[in-house]
């Protein structure tokens, strides 16, 4: 699922004033890391996440690791090791973006 135009554009306006809730470190990508993912994720559904400095991740890498994980999570936008990702809330009182993006 791509998401394009205004849609997007809508998107990246409510990330420009988000903080980073999740933090990939030198860990990297692991099983905890995505579970912590999901449940940010389905939760509010659109997160932003930061690569810290010592880690080997770049940030294709966590895209494509998060495309494995779930197919339905779509990266919107990557500045530098900021990224920003949605997925549309499986519950309806979790859902705060989504209903916007039905009317644009």
């Amino acid at each position: 699922m791509i998401i394009k135009g205004k849609k997007n554009r809508y998107l990246r306006s409510k990330a420009a004033t988000m903080k980073p809730v999740l933090q990939v470190g030198r860990e990297g990508i692991s099983e905890n890391l995505l579970s912590q993912f999901e449940t940010l994720i389905e939760k509010n559904e659109l997160i932003k996440i930061s690569l810290l400095q010592n880690t080997a991740v770049e940030p294709q890498d966590m895209i494509d690791a998060v495309n494995e994980f779930d197919n339905s999570i779509v990266p919107i936008q990557t500045i530098g090791s900021k990224m920003v990702f949605y997925k549309k809330a499986s519950k309806i009182k979790n859902r705060k973006y989504s209903l916007e993006l039905e009317n644009i």
